[in-house]
């Protein structure tokens, strides 16, 4: 711990203003006592702004979104008629075939835009939150300095002091590009050299959203405009369900297609580009008409490699945390990559509100690295190596697979039909939090935390 007056308040520096930097300034102005803290959050893009389409907040994370002092906002996008469920069709043939309904257990799912989720972080930020846009962060280092000894360094020659890093910055971090060295070399573990940079998963994706009387046009009362589907095949899937946007409906589809021989490989280059319609129905050429009808209807399709990165355990040294993307991006076939970056945020927090009642500057001791270092890496880890075998089910590579992420009394292990064991296989994917290791750390943090109301 730092050796400072107490009254002076902590500057806490958060990189990244995406979905993960934004919630965690709100679980802080929920939990912590904000007087002791000048919070600044730095963007690089020159406004404040959502990549990508369709977001879903499941159950877990409407919970903790609620408990931030959302509840009525996000409460109030649920559609009547919401759907607990979704179909899985074996659809890479001429005609398709359902193998599984997943009924959604623990609660139900929002699937919302993700300029929807921004607009409900900003109303609910504090005006005392400052924000710095056309700031990219390019490395920090360390000062002598007994305050504020955290200097930042940013492209176009901006500079930052700060007492506490946060790296919110998502699978390009250049925060986690300083902080992996750091600490590898810090730690003695030279194996985290490793997980600087991001890797192709082996899956790339196009991606729209079809306006609701498009699809209508070409295929009257279209499944896909009520509830979610994933259209599965051999290393290719599609999963599509119907967003909200103001008063304008629309079916956001994002079709996979993966080489598994390339995955973990090094990728260089934009990972986002454009594509055709020509080229989206190429890919998928003799599946169902259903399928294909929908697909025709993708007018401006994006193309995105998935990147990720490898997993690691140490989020959190030397008053730098890291957060969201930055530490564990994950592929998004269990559609729990923003909300796993909602629950960094939420924890990170509350484990901020639990030093504090120390002292102030007991948000810069090791215990308050170490003990998010306990409470998310388990939990994120694990989210993210199960939505890596998701993709093996949807897509029919389950076989050979180490299934031991599958929780053990799950019938894929004993199910004799193949179709059958891919369903069991998916449905157990989506109720992931059952799984021991998420209930085990779960119980850990609400124990440590039990002090943060």
């Amino acid at each position: 711990m730092m050796g400072a007056p107490e009254s002076r308040k902590v500057q806490v520096a958060i990189i990244g203003g995406g979905i993960g930097g934004l919630a965690l300034v709100l679980a802080m102005q929920r939990f912590c006592k904000m007087s002791d803290f000048d919070v600044h959050v730095y963007e690089s893009a020159t406004q404040i702004s959502q990549i990508g389409a369709g977001i879903t907040v499941w159950q877990r994370t409407f919970e903790l979104l609620s408990d931030m002092g959302m509840e009525e906002d996000f409460a109030a996008l649920r559609p009547e008629d919401e759907k607990m469920s979704f179909t899985c069709r074996k659809s890479d043939q001429p005609e398709g075939k359902t193998f599984r309904d997943i009924e959604m257990l623990d609660g139900a799912m929002l699937t919302l835009h993700r300029a929807q989720v921004q607009d409900i972080f900003l109303k609910h930020i504090s005006e005392d939150i400052h924000f710095h846009l056309s700031h990219r962060l390019e490395s920090y280092s360390y000062t002598d300095d007994a305050t504020e000894r955290i200097a930042l360094k940013f492209r176009g020659g901006q500079d930052a002091r700060c007492d506490l890093l946060i790296g919110a910055d998502g699978v390009y971090s250049a925060v986690r590009h300083t902080y992996l060295p750091r600490v590898a070399e810090k730690l003695g573990k030279p194996e985290y050299l490793d997980y600087v940079d991001a890797v192709f998963s082996g899956s790339c994706v196009y991606r729209d959203l079809i306006p609701f009387q498009k699809l209508e046009e070409v295929w009257p009362n279209h499944p896909t405009a009520k509830v979610p589907y994933q259209y599965c095949g051999k290393n290719k899937h599609i999963v599509t369900y119907p967003v909200s946007q103001g008063n304008r409906r629309f079916v956001n589809v994002v079709g996979f297609y993966c080489d598994l021989s390339k995955e973990d490989s090094p990728y260089s280059g934009s990972y986002i580009g454009s594509s055709t319609t020509q080229d989206v129905l190429k890919t998928y050429e003799g599946w169902e008409p259903e399928v294909m009808a929908m697909l025709g209807c993708m007018a401006n399709p994006s193309h995105w490699a998935v990147l990720t990165i490898k997993p690691f355990d140490i989020w959190a040294h030397d008053d730098v945390m890291l957060l969201g993307d930055s530490s564990h991006a994950m592929t998004p076939h269990l559609g729990a990559g923003a909300g796993q970056a909602i629950e960094d945020a939420y924890y990170l927090a509350k484990i901020l509100a639990h030093a504090q009642k120390e002292g102030p500057l007991e948000v810069l001791s090791d215990e308050t690295m170490n003990l998010y270092n306990r409470i998310r890496p388990p939990v994120a880890n694990f989210v993210q190596a199960r939505a890596r075998l998701q993709t093996r089910f949807y897509e029919f590579n389950e076989e050979g697979q180490d299934l031991s992420l599958v929780e053990a009394d799950s019938p894929v292990y004993t199910e004799p039909d193949r179709l059958q064991k891919l369903g069991h296989g998916i449905w157990d994917g989506y109720h992931w939090r059952r799984h021991t290791i998420v209930r085990e750390t779960d119980a850990e943090a609400a124990r440590v935390l039990s002090d943060v109301q």
